[in-house]
C-alpha cells in the first residue's frame, strides 16, 4: 500500500472526479439557467469557487511532487479530510438552494445533487489510506485485533447512544442538536473506517510464522464467504425482506457470473505463497484479472461506506457492506507482494503490461457480449423499422431475447419494491451506452419484438385518433395570401379553443387530414399574453419534452404527424373556462378545405393560381386534380394474395385454413387472376402460387408472431414498384386477427392502393371479413356494402410511357416514378412550396425503401429545419421558457446522433443509479427523524 504515495494517484482520485463534477454541473447549469433565481446563482458561484479552489490546489500540489519524484506526504491526509469533509457537509446543508425544488425534476440528471459526495468519495476514502499508512509502521508489531475491537466498539457506542442518549437529548436549540449528532456521526464513521482498514493492513503485512500459516483462516470468510454471503443477502436469497429475487438493494447482482467470479476471486486471493516461478506469473496474471471484479465492488460500495455503521447498528449483516473495503485492501497487498517477487527475474514492463493486459480481460468480456447485443439489437430494429424488403433476415434469437429482457429490467420501475433495484450499478449505465447510445425502447415497440420473434399475446394497442373531451373551438378565422414569386397560396388559420367546464387541466386534441401538396410551415400558442412561435423540431424529441411539460401542468401546444396525412394537433392545458389562442400556417398550391372538428375552412381560392400542368421533377411529379380530372380510367384485374398464418402453434390449422382458401376461391375464382400464397410468421415467404401450397404450409417452422404487418407492407411495396394491369386482394388467413402485429394503418402506402383501400380477413366460414388499410386495420368494418372488384383507377403516362395507377378523386396525387428518391439540403430554401414537394418525395422513397431510412432519415430531418416546413420526421411545439427549449435542443441532438430506431422513453425523469436511491431512502428517513425532532422541541 505504500506505492498509494504516488503522487500520481491523485489525478485518478481527485482531479479526475472534480473535472467530472465540474462537467456534470455544467450540463445542468446550461438547461436550468434561466430558472435560477439571483440567490441560487450565487450558491453556484460560491460552491463551484470553492470547489475549484480545492481542485487547482491539488492539482498544483501533485504536479509539484511529480516534477520534484517525491511521495504524497502524509500531511495530505490530515488536510484533506479536514477540507473535504465539511465543505461536503455544508454543501448538503445547501444543496436545495443550488438545485432548488422549483425546478422540474424531468429536468435534472439523475439525482445530481448526490453526485457531489460521491466523486468526492475516493479523495475521502485515499486520506484514510494515507494516515493508516502514517501511524502503522513495517517495523513495529501491531496489533489487528486491538484495532477490530476498537472498530467494533464505534457501532456498540452508538446503539447505546440511540438508545439512551438521543431520547433524552433535549438541546435548546434545535439546528444546534441537529448539526451536533451528524457531527458525531461523522466522526464516528472516520474512527470505525480507520481502525478497519488498520486492523486489515496489518493483517497484511504481518511476516511471523503463526500469521502465515493461520491466513487463511481469516481470508477465506474476507476473500469467499463474505462476498457470497453479501450477493445472496443482497438478491434476497437469505432474507427477503432485504431484496428479491431478479433486483436487490444495491443493485441486480443475481447473474451467476457475479457468484462464479466471487469464488474464482476469492481461491485466487488465498492461493499459499509457493516459490515457483511459473506459478507465481500464473497466479499474479489470474489476481490481475479478478482484480477487475474486485475493484467494481470497490467502487460501488466506495458511496455506502459512511453509511456502514449506521448499517451495522440497524442491520446486524451490515458489516458485509465492508466486504469490497476489505477484499481490496487484501488484494492489493497480494498483487504487491507477487510484484515484488517477480520483478527481480522478470522486466518490469511486462510485469505491468501483464497485470494491464490482465485486468482488462473481464472488461473487454463484458463489452465484446454487450457489442453483440448491439448488433443483434440493431439488426432486429432494421429488420422491424427499417427493412429491405428484398433481403431475407436471420436474426440470433436467443441473444435478442437476453437482450430485451436486460432492456426491460432497466425500464422498470424501481420502485415497485421497497430499498430494491433491477439495476447494475455502472455496468448498466455502460450497457445502456454501447448497446442503447442511452436511449432505449418505447414499451410498444417491445411488446412489438416480443410478439414478432417469440409469439408472446399483444398488448391493446391504441390507435392514432386523437379527439376533445368538453374542449372545444369556440371560434376559427382564417386568411390566405397568393404568393406569386412561387405560384403558392400561404394561409393561417386562427383559433380560439375554450374550456367551457369547471375542471382545470383539460386538453384540447384533434386530428387534421391534410391533402397531397399542403404542409405546415408554421404555428404559434398564446402562453399567458405572450404570444410564442411553434419550434420545428425532431419529432420524437418534441413529443417527449411535451410528454415531460404535460406531466407538469404546464403550457405546451404541439403539431406532428401520425400517419398518411393525418396530423395531430394538441394544446395543454385548459384551466375552468379558459379559451386560449393558437394558430397554423399553410403552404398549398391549390385551394384546400380542411375540416377541423366539426369546421370546415376553405383556404385560397380559384381566382388565382389555377394549377393546369404537372409538376415533374428528378423521380417525383406532383398531379393536379385538374389533371387528373382529364385522365382516362381503367379497370385493373385483381388477384387474391393469401398471408397465411404460420406462427408459432398454427401447424394445427394446416387443413382448416387450406380449406378456407379452397371455399373462397370457388366462390371468386372466376373474377380474379392466378392467387398467390405467402406464409407469415416472424418471417414472410416468397410469394407460391396455389398449385403446391398446401404441401409448402406443411413445411414451415411455425415459430414467432404473426407479423402481419410486414406482410402486407411487402406486398404493398412490391406491387407499387411494379405497376400493372392487375393488384392485389390482400387476405389474411389466421384463426384471430387480434393476434396479428399490425401496430397502424397503412396511410402511408396510400399511392400504392388507389383501387380500394381495404384488406380482408377470411374468416372460420370462408367468409371476406373487410378492414380497413386506412384506420384501425384490426377493427371489422360494419357496413353493409358487397365485396367488389370492379372500381376504377385513372391511368398517368409518364414521359418515358411508363404507367402509374392513381384513385379516381378529385384530390391532387404525388407520386415516385423510378425507385426511390433523395435530395440534397443545398438545394432547400426557407418555406418554399417545392421544397415540401422534395420532402414529401424523400418521405415517400423512405417509405418503400425504408433500409434507404438509415441514411436518408437524417436528411430529412435537416431540410425540414431549412425550410421550416414540418414532415414526418419533425414536429412544430411551443414550450414556456428557455430551460424547456434548451432541454428540447439536447434531446434533439441526442436523437439525431442515434440510432433512428431507438426511443428517448415513456418515463417522467431519467433513472439514476441505483445506489443513489438508497441514499435518497436513508436521508429520507433522516429528514423524518428531523421533523420528529422538531415535534417534540415544539411540544
Amino acid at each position: 500500500m505504500y506505492n498509494l504515495r504516488n503522487p500520481k494517484w491523485l489525478l485518478l482520485i481527485n482531479t479526475l472526479p472534480i473535472v467530472l463534477i465540474f462537467l456534470l454541473f455544467w450540463s445542468q447549469f446550461t438547461i436550468i439557467k434561466s430558472l435560477l433565481e439571483n440567490s441560487n446563482l450565487q450558491y453556484w458561484k460560491i460552491f463551484g469557487s470553492i470547489l475549484l479552489l480545492l481542485g487547482l490546489l491539488n492539482l498544483i500540489y501533485t504536479t509539484f511532487l511529480i516534477v520534484r519524484k517525491r511521495e504524497v506526504s502524509y500531511i495530505y491526509g490530515w488536510i484533506a479530510l479536514s477540507l473535504y469533509i465539511p465543505f461536503i457537509y455544508i454543501y448538503s446543508q445547501y444543496s436545495d438552494q443550488i438545485i432548488p425544488f422549483s425546478i422540474p425534476r424531468w429536468m435534472v440528471s439523475g439525482n445530481i445533487v448526490l453526485y457531489l459526495g460521491t466523486f468526492l468519495m475516493p479523495s475521502l476514502v485515499y486520506s484514510l489510506f494515507i494516515i493508516v499508512l502514517q501511524l502503522t509502521s513495517k517495523n513495529k508489531n501491531h496489533n489487528a485485533l486491538i484495532n477490530f475491537f476498537a472498530a467494533i466498539a464505534v457501532p456498540i457506542c452508538w446503539y447505546v447512544f440511540s438508545q439512551i442518549i438521543i431520547p433524552l437529548w433535549q438541546p435548546f436549540d434545535h439546528q444546534f442538536g441537529i448539526h451536533t449528532i451528524l457531527i458525531f456521526i461523522i466522526i464516528g464513521t472516520l474512527f470505525f473506517l480507520f481502525f478497519v482498514i488498520r486492523g486489515v493492513y496489518i493483517l497484511t503485512i504481518k511476516k511471523g510464522a503463526t500469521w502465515k500459516k493461520y491466513h487463511l483462516i481469516w481470508k477465506i470468510p474476507i476473500a469467499i464467504l463474505f462476498p457470497l454471503l453479501g450477493l445472496a443477502v443482497n438478491n434476497g436469497l437469505l432474507f427477503n425482506q432485504y431484496g428479491i429475487n431478479d433486483s436487490g438493494i444495491f443493485g441486480n447482482f443475481t447473474s451467476s457470473w457475479f457468484y462464479i467470479l466471487a469464488v474464482i476471486n476469492g481461491v485466487l486471493v488465498c492461493l499459499p505463497d509457493i516459490k515457483n516461478n511459473t506459478y507465481q506469473i500464473l497466479v499474479f496474471a489470474g489476481r490481475s484479472i479478478t482484480f477487475s471484479y474486485t475493484f467494481y465492488f470497490f467502487m460501488v460500495f466506495l458511496p455506502f461506506l459512511p453509511l456502514s455503521v449506521i448499517a451495522i447498528v440497524a442491520v446486524g449483516i451490515g458489516f458485509l457492506m465492508l466486504t469490497p473495503l476489505l477484499l481490496f485492501i487484501i488484494h492489493v497487498q497480494e498483487l504487491l507482494k507477487n510484484f515484488a517477487q517477480l520483478k527481480s527475474r522478470i522486466s518490469l514492463n511486462v510485469l505491468r503490461g501483464t497485470f494491464v493486459l490482465s485486468f482488462l480481460v473481464i472488461p473487454l468480456c463484458i463489452a465484446i457480449v454487450y457489442k453483440f447485443d448491439r448488433y443483434t439489437l440493431e439488426e432486429t430494429l432494421d429488420y422491424v423499422y427499417t427493412p429491405n424488403y428484398s433481403e431475407n433476415y436471420s436474426i440470433d434469437t436467443k441473444t435478442l431475447k437476453k437482450t430485451i429482457q436486460t432492456i426491460k429490467e432497466h425500464k422498470k420501475n424501481r420502485n415497485d419494491d421497497f430499498l430494491a433495484t433491477r439495476q447494475i450499478p455502472y455496468l448498466s449505465s455502460f450497457y445502456n451506452w454501447m448497446v442503447l447510445d442511452n436511449l432505449t425502447l418505447s414499451n410498444p415497440k417491445i411488446d412489438a419484438i416480443d410478439h414478432i420473434f417469440f409469439g408472446t399475446p399483444p398488448e391493446q394497442l391504441w390507435y392514432d385518433q386523437l379527439r376533445n373531451d368538453q374542449v372545444h373551438i369556440s371560434n376559427i378565422q382564417s386568411e390566405s395570401s397568393y404568393d406569386k414569386t412561387q405560384d403558392v397560396w400561404k394561409s393561417w388559420i386562427h383559433l380560439e379553443i375554450k374550456n367551457p367546464s369547471s375542471d382545470r387541466f383539460k386538453e384540447y386534441a384533434t386530428t387534421i387530414k391534410l391533402p397531397d401538396g399542403s404542409w405546415i410551415s408554421d404555428y404559434y400558442l398564446y402562453v399567458g399574453d405572450r404570444k410564442e412561435m411553434g419550434i420545428l423540431a425532431e419529432k420524437k424529441s418534441a413529443m417527449w419534452v411535451f410528454s415531460q411539460i404535460r406531466n407538469e401542468n404546464k403550457d405546451p401546444g404541439i403539431l406532428y404527424y401520425l400517419t398518411g396525412n393525418k396530423v395531430a394537433f394538441r394544446v395543454f392545458p385548459f384551466t375552468e373556462n379558459e379559451t386560449r389562442k393558437t394558430g397554423i400556417e399553410f403552404i398549398h398550391k391549390e385551394p384546400i378545405t380542411l375540416q377541423i372538428d366539426n369546421h370546415s375552412v376553405t383556404l385560397g381560392s380559384d381566382t388565382k393560381g389555377k394549377v393546369d400542368r404537372t409538376i415533374d421533377m428528378a423521380g417525383l411529379s406532383y398531379i393536379p386534380s385538374k389533371i387528373k380530372n382529364t385522365l382516362p380510367s381503367t379497370q385493373r384485374k385483381p388477384y387474391f394474395h393469401f398471408l397465411v398464418d404460420a406462427s408459432s402453434g398454427k401447424e394445427d390449422y394446416i387443413h382448416n385454413f387450406s380449406d378456407r382458401v379452397q371455399k373462397i376461391m370457388n366462390k371468386y375464382g372466376e373474377q380474379t387472376t392466378e392467387a398467390k400464397v405467402s406464409f407469415v410468421n416472424t418471417y414472410t415467404s416468397s410469394h407460391i402460387t396455389l398449385d403446391d401450397w398446401k404441401r409448402e404450409f406443411a413445411q414451415q417452422s411455425f415459430e414467432g408472431g404473426f407479423y402481419l404487418d410486414r406482410a402486407i407492407k411487402k406486398t404493398l411495396s412490391e406491387s407499387y414498384q411494379n405497376q400493372k394491369d392487375s393488384y392485389p386482394i390482400i387476405v389474411a388467413v389466421t384463426d384471430t386477427l387480434n393476434h396479428a402485429v399490425l401496430d397502424k394503418d397503412f396511410s402511408d402506402f396510400k399511392v400504392a392502393f388507389p383501387d380500394h383501400d381495404r384488406f380482408y380477413n377470411l374468416t372460420e366460414n370462408a367468409v371476406l371479413e373487410p378492414h380497413s388499410l386506412l384506420d384501425n386495420p384490426k377493427k371489422k368494418i360494419e357496413d353493409s356494402i358487397p365485396v367488389r372488384f370492379d372500381q376504377q383507377v385513372l391511368v398517368y403516362k409518364h414521359k418515358d410511357q411508363s404507367v402509374t395507377y392513381l384513385r379516381d378523386d378529385n384530390n391532387p396525387s404525388i407520386i415516385l416514378k423510378n425507385g426511390s428518391y433523395t435530395s440534397s439540403e443545398d438545394s432547400i430554401a426557407e418555406k418554399k412550396w417545392l421544397n415540401g414537394l422534395i420532402m414529401q418525395g424523400m418521405w415517400l422513397s423512405q417509405t418503400f425503401f425504408p433500409e434507404q431510412g438509415k441514411e436518408n432519415w437524417l436528411q430529412l430531418v435537416k431540410s425540414s429545419f431549412i425550410s421550416k416546413i414540418m414532415t414526418p420526421v419533425t414536429s412544430y411545439i411551443v414550450v414556456e421558457n428557455d430551460a424547456q427549449k434548451a432541454i428540447l435542443k439536447r434531446k434533439q441532438e441526442q436523437i439525431l446522433s442515434s440510432n433512428k430506431n431507438l426511443d428517448i422513453g415513456e418515463d417522467t425523469a431519467r433513472m439514476s443509479e441505483p445506489h443513489f436511491f438508497v441514499l435518497v431512502v436513508l436521508f429520507g428517513i433522516f429528514l423524518w427523524y428531523k421533523k420528529r425532532q422538531k415535534s417534540k422541541t415544539l411540544l
